[in-house]
């Protein structure tokens, strides 16, 4: 027979067996996870911004982003192993006020084998997936250095936040703030190589390496491109192909970029754009032997009577063009390697 003290006593000690479960389940988080007051991770650096003069992003040799170094060349910021390709300098304004502005969110574990998760495991770990970035200022002097790992995002929409913790310690720590890593060095270059609008261009040449000439212009009445002096007996094959090829300077971009090295080649082709303002853009070709890509380098010029907005333009493709070569992509080079021929086809008898 069961008793109200027999029923009493069960439930002490139930109600003693869960508490005990709950302490040793809060002992085990406790020194895992605790919240914070708002704090800045780096306290001293928004009066150091302007000290920084090297950006260190290293990852693991297996991390197909790379690493790198951004650093002042002149006034502008550069990528060391790009031979000090300009970057966004609004992106690395970002980048370094958003560090400044990191706040803590929550402390997480100090666990190194439970790094992983956060994405957060050292960097000469092969499989690490962790960025570490270092600020150094004129002295060489390290003005912080940490790890940086998996971003969240705020479903809600507020201030998104990411997994952190300081080099050589292994307590890591939710963050709160703008602060987004770019990945590798293509993602903070400044990529736009020309972005002259379809509606601007009057004439554009491309020349092939077996001496092909395609002549194109743009009619603002139909809103395409056509290709001048096309034999009676041949029609375009897709004015959606033959606008891909006239809008080549309207979005061109780098996918590689080098210090000038090799020396043009005019039977390898290339191509002149001339808009209805006088900017007139040259665009030559060189093979490297080494990885048999084409590298393009790109030179600007202006008509006699543009205008000195337009002088300005040039001169701002220039400053981004001259000095260097580009490695445009399998698709713009190709594109660059159109004729007659690829364009047409024979009409129809019908």
């Amino acid at each position: 027979m069961v008793t109200k003290r027999f029923v009493y006593g069960l439930t002490v000690l139930t109600t003693a067996v869960t508490i005990a479960a709950c302490l040793v389940q809060y002992n085990r988080w406790a020194d895992t996870i605790r919240s914070v007051d708002e704090e800045l991770v780096f306290p001293q650096l928004a009066d150091r911004l302007e000290s920084v003069t090297k950006i260190k992003i290293e990852r693991s040799s297996s991390d197909d982003r790379g690493s790198f170094i951004i650093q002042p060349y002149g006034n502008v910021w550069g990528i060391q192993e790009k031979g000090g390709y300009q970057t966004r300098s609004s992106l690395i304004r970002e980048t370094l006020i958003s560090l400044s502005q990191l706040t803590y969110q929550e402390a997480k574990t100090k666990d190194p084998s439970r790094h992983a998760k956060l994405k957060l495991r050292d960097i000469n770990q092969k499989q690490s997936e962790a960025t570490r970035v270092t600020l150094e200022d004129g002295d060489g002097k390290v003005l912080i250095s940490a790890l940086f790992g998996k971003r969240l995002q705020n479903l809600s929409g507020g201030t998104p936040s990411v997994y952190m913790r300081k080099t050589s310690n292994p307590q890591s720590w939710l963050t709160k703030g703008e602060l987004e890593i770019r990945n590798g060095p293509l993602d903070w270059l400044s990529v736009i190589l020309t972005s002259i609008q379809r509606e601007r261009i009057k004439n554009v040449l491309i020349t092939t390496s077996d001496g092909n000439e395609l002549k194109l212009i743009y009619n603002k009445d139909f809103e395409r491109f056509e290709i001048k002096n096309i034999p009676e007996d041949r029609e375009i094959k897709s004015q959606f192909q033959l606008l891909n090829v006239g809008i080549i300077p309207e979005n061109l971009l780098l996918q590689d970029v080098r210090p000038a090295k090799l020396k043009a080649d005019p039977s390898l082709g290339g191509a002149r754009w001339e808009t209805t303002d006088g900017l007139i853009i040259y665009l030559s070709l060189a093979a490297d032997i080494n990885n048999s890509n084409l590298w393009a380098s790109i030179r600007t010029n202006t008509s006699s009577d543009a205008t000195e907005k337009v002088r300005r333009e040039a001169a701002s493709i220039e400053q981004r063009t001259n000095g260097w070569e580009f490695w445009l992509g399998d698709e713009t080079i190709k594109k660059l390697q159109s004729t007659v021929d690829t364009l047409t086809k024979v009409k129809s008898s019908n």
